[in-house]
């Protein structure tokens, strides 16, 4: 395959990873999409051959928010996917990590992980709780969701609800979402949040290369 053919199947593989972002496709129609066997094992394949870093970094920087404690803390994958993040944290020593999807596929190629020990479905629409009791989590963790179509900006509020006080959470995500509406408005949100004392931005990393098209941000926010 010459360079010309391999990066037309690259723009492939990104052009289905970001058909799930299609404006007005909807959380429903979304979550319908993901959930469908074929659509797994190619989303399995896209990351890999796109050299999806995001997963990577998000654990990194858990890993280094928790440090020695990291075999005793409770951490929730959101929109865990095909188990990515899991697997990263996993690496790094973390032993109680919980799998939060809207797609029962996705949850199902998560628990042929093993690195999960429990696992929620569940659909973050506008305004709507997720199953899960107050402060109950050290980190909240997530990479590749904040994007159109999977969280609503109001997520966050429900992020600081299950966070423990002094807890973090920790967001990975293409550079290029702050250049278009919904990620304008996920970032005054966050920034909402920050000024009415919910949490602190404990810190913002510029990585390169997020995957092979786009570079990347990891924010890092503490409740307080």
């Amino acid at each position: 395959m010459d360079n010309g053919q391999s990066l037309n199947k690259l723009l492939e593989f990104d052009n289905f990873v970001l058909s799930f972002q299609e404006p007005g496709l909807g959380q429903d129609a979304c979550v319908e999409a993901y959930d469908k066997d074929d659509a797994v094992k190619h989303y399995a394949v896209s990351t890999v051959a796109l050299a999806y870093r995001g997963p990577q970094y998000c654990a990194d920087m858990a890993a280094a928010m928790v440090q020695d404690r990291r075999e005793g803390a409770l951490v929730l994958d959101v929109a865990a996917g095909t188990g990515l993040v899991g697997e990263e944290l996993h690496k790094h020593g973390f032993k109680n990590i919980h799998a939060l999807d809207g797609a029962s596929q996705m949850l199902e190629t998560c628990k042929q992980k093993g690195v999960y020990s429990d696992f929620i479905q569940c659909i973050l629409l506008e305004g709507k709780q997720m199953p899960i009791a107050n402060a109950t989590y050290d980190v909240v963790a997530m990479s590749g969701a904040t994007i159109e179509n999977h969280l609503p900006p109001s997520s966050m509020q429900e992020f600081v609800r299950v966070i423990k006080p002094g807890g973090y959470f920790i967001n990975c995500y293409r550079a290029t979402i702050q250049d278009i509406e919904y990620g304008k408005e996920w970032l005054a949100e966050a920034a909402r949040l920050e000024k009415t004392g919910k949490w602190k931005l404990y810190g913002r990393l510029n990585f390169r290369k997020y995957h092979v098209f786009s570079d990347g941000f990891v924010d890092i926010y503490q409740v307080n």
